[in-house]
């Protein structure tokens, strides 16, 4: 390199140097790796860079403001995100014809270089100015490139994306950003969302006789509370339902925790495809078969592996007929795990 370069020519090709190893960094997580082997959880698949629910591509004109998913779904509790900013492309800061000749006003999703954290007034005060930012639903912003990799959806909502910038109607050109999604199948599946005694949505009851959320933690199988169906003894149908979102042709399992009165030998566990009339279950009862003598209130498990066939939505099950004398079944930990 020449003793003569300008002042600053070295630093600026270290951070060139910086960008480009980071792009390839980020290019080299697998995106379509295929399907998992077996069927695991969301977090798992998107950590192992299975194939994703869903990808998109966003495209962000001067940084602004995008959203994802871009139609009315929203992100469900327990779905996980991925988000892969291309960090080749730069967004311009100052618009048109006021350009300056130098192109200093350029930036990548890293923002601007050195650190300058934004000031009151930015849609993030703190992070990066003209950072790549993100924001789900109920939670605080985030610098993209400060917190990569899977990202656990704690509320339904959406994801915001945009650059850190107040007046961003100004700029030009546009950062794409690459977003994976991982869903989780099956909600509430341990009942903790469930605010009253009653039972509610994303759960749904069938039968007559009673079914209530227990928020006594001895009497969960996990956490503080769990789903319990009681039949005084009519010789009638009482479960739980979820309509649950699917992919085609995928290899799923769902799997439960149970705990059900000696006299119940009636329990069924599943799913139902539309238009198919005998469910994908597994009858079983009483549960446990067996306790230890230290834990008296133990569950037993049950797992139900089905696959998807042409279906885009399925419907998950729990219940029991009764048996002409009184009894319960207790329902905590239900999860579907797809490939």
């Amino acid at each position: 390199m020449s003793l003569h370069s300008r002042p600053g020519t070295t630093r600026r090709l270290a951070v060139t140097l910086f960008l480009a190893a980071l792009a390839t960094l980020l290019h080299s997580v697998p995106a379509h790796a295929g399907p998992s082997p077996v069927p695991t959880t969301a977090v798992a698949r998107c950590a192992h860079g299975f194939d994703p629910d869903e990808s998109t591509a966003l495209h962000l004109s001067g940084g602004r403001g995008t959203t994802f998913p871009p139609d009315a779904r929203g992100l469900r509790p327990g779905d996980v995100i991925r988000i892969v900013p291309r960090m080749n492309d730069e967004v311009s800061t100052t618009g048109f014809w006021w350009q300056p000749a130098d192109g200093s006003n350029w930036v990548t999703p890293a923002g601007t270089d050195p650190r300058q954290p934004a000031p009151a007034g930015y849609p993030a005060p703190g992070l990066n100015t003209y950072s790549l930012i993100g924001r789900l639903t109920g939670a605080q912003p985030f610098e993209v490139l400060n917190r990569l990799g899977c990202r656990q959806v704690g509320a339904s909502g959406k994801l915001d994306l945009r650059i850190n910038d107040p007046q961003d109607w100004d700029n030009f050109g546009a950062w794409n950003v690459d977003v994976q999604l991982y869903r989780n199948p099956l909600q509430d599946g341990g009942f903790e969302s469930q605010h009253t005694s009653g039972v509610s949505q994303p759960w749904n009851v069938e039968g007559p006789d009673f079914k209530v959320i227990s928020t006594s933690p001895a009497g969960a199988n996990s956490g503080g509370k769990s789903a319990v169906l009681s039949s005084p003894g009519t010789r009638v149908w009482n479960a739980l339902s979820q309509p649950i979102p699917v992919r085609p042709h995928t290899d799923y399992v769902i799997t439960g925790f149970f705990r059900t009165s000696s006299n119940v030998n009636t329990a069924f566990f599943g799913v139902r495809k539309p238009g198919v009339r005998a469910p994908v279950e597994r009858h079983f009862g009483p549960a446990p078969g067996w306790c230890p003598p230290t834990t008296p209130t133990c569950y037993g498990q049950i797992s139900v592996p089905f696959n998807s066939g042409d279906h885009t939505t399925v419907t998950a099950f729990a219940g029991f007929w009764g048996v002409g004398a009184p009894a319960h079944m207790a329902i905590d930990d239900i999860r579907v795990l797809s490939s």
